[in-house]
């Protein structure tokens, strides 16, 4: 028993040494500012400390909690700005900087303006700041994180890159003191250096769910250029991102692989998705210009239904002679795909065959019934003004109401005039 309690207080006196170390390490605060004028009010707190000469780390942890956030703030070091006023989304800011024996921080926080009449509910808001010197070689440069104990990491994948000219860009990408264009044209200069050693930092900042989509769909592009294959998980997981410029990037970095990489992994992603999930992952697929046909051909080749009409419908508008005949094919028995998507995939291509067998369909009322208004509209997409006459002879025996108003629209879109009796 004597044993552990003298263990025990070991343990004690190493824990309160550890904590003492912390505390003599941080030469200000941690200091809490609090959003007290509210409704676009400034906040404004100006303080003076002093310190020895050399690298320091100015730690901004915004809200204690993230509905603490401060809708707005900006902070200076000594004259100089080091966050213009802005909305940051990171939880935490980290400010290399040098500092002098004498020093003075600025930090103004603000509530966004409400606007009109309106006064939400109000939370209590605030910026907690922290000073401690560098433990890790930086210049000048501020960074924002999702979380503290991730800033080792960070400067350590910056650090791993081993060209000169790569690291100036890289520090650029992520700099805070610019705006998100500028960092995002630093990133299109670092993919086009194509250099490998940046590829753990590109990968860091594109799965950094607290990175801004514009600097995160920059290195989906850059990680498609240096073309590893390892690199084709990650960016099938950025295919279902939730913002529609990291999808879109994505797929076009997808699209730079060979189709054999991808095509396994693609079909087994895509049949994974739920119906909510598969619309935006389709749409951007479609939006990146990406189309890996032999994938999208077994798709629509699929015994599942819902399976088989994702691959009818990401083929849309592609001249893939392959895709055509297919399409086709499925124009005469459609099995269980929807003839709605076959007619909008085949009436984006500009293909004469296909015009003529959507021209046959639609003359034929066994045929077109039900699907009138799919065929006037595809059929506006050749602009061919000889269509005008079959649009009409379709809006005047047309059986659903749906169909008749899609007929009006096509009629409308091919002549430029409203459809008249």
């Amino acid at each position: 028993m004597k044993k552990v309690g003298m263990l025990m207080l070991l343990l004690v006196s190493l824990l309160s040494a550890g904590t003492a170390l912390s505390a003599e390490q941080q030469i200000f605060g941690p200091k809490k500012y609090d959003v007290n004028e509210r409704y676009g009010k400034e906040n404004r707190y100006q303080v003076t400390f002093k310190a020895t000469e050399g690298l320091y780390i100015v730690k901004l942890q915004n809200g204690e909690q993230l509905r603490e956030r401060s809708d707005l703030f900006e902070f200076s070091l000594n004259g100089e700005k080091l966050l213009k006023e802005d909305a940051y989304d990171y939880r935490f800011i980290a400010c290399f900087v040098k500092l002098k024996k004498e020093n003075t921080f600025e930090l103004v926080l603000k509530d966004f303006t409400p606007t009109g009449f309106k006064r939400p509910k109000l939370m209590p808001k605030n910026v907690t700041l922290t000073i401690m010197p560098a433990s890790m070689e930086m210049p000048p440069i501020v960074l924002g994180l999702a979380f503290w104990e991730g800033l080792k990491d960070y400067t350590g994948v910056i650090q791993k890159i081993k060209s000169p000219d790569s690291v100036l860009l890289a520090r650029a990408v992520v700099n805070l003191q610019s705006d998100i264009a500028s960092r995002a044209d630093a990133m299109r200069k670092l993919t086009d250096r194509k250099d490998p050693s940046a590829k753990d930092f590109i990968l860091y900042l594109f799965n950094d769910y607290s990175e801004k989509a514009d600097i995160k769909g920059e290195a989906a592009m850059a990680l498609g250029v240096l073309g590893d294959k390892a690199f084709i998980p990650v960016l099938m997981q950025g295919l279902q991102a939730p913002e529609e410029t990291v999808r879109i990037a994505s797929a076009r970095a997808l699209s730079l692989y060979k189709e054999e990489d991808t095509k396994v992994l693609l079909g087994k992603t895509l049949a994974s998705l739920d119906f909510m999930r598969t619309t935006p992952v389709v749409r951007s697929i479609v939006s990146a210009g990406w189309k890996p046909i032999s994938t999208l051909i077994g798709l629509a080749e699929s015994t599942d239904p819902s399976i088989a009409n994702l691959g009818v419908e990401l083929m849309t508008g592609s001249e893939d002679p392959r895709v055509i005949d297919l399409l086709l094919s499925y124009l005469e028995k459609p099995g269980s795909r929807d003839m709605r998507l076959i007619i909008a995939a085949l009436g984006a291509t500009k293909n004469a065959r296909v015009k003529e067998a959507l021209i046959a369909m639609a003359k034929d009322p066994a045929k077109r019934r039900g699907v009138e208004g799919d065929l006037g509209m595809a059929l506006v997409n050749f602009g061919d003004p000889k269509a005008e006459e079959l649009i009409v002879e379709m809006i005047k025996r047309v059986e659903s109401r749906h169909g008749y108003s899609k007929l009006l629209e096509a009629y409308k879109n091919l002549t430029g005039k409203e459809y008249n009796k």
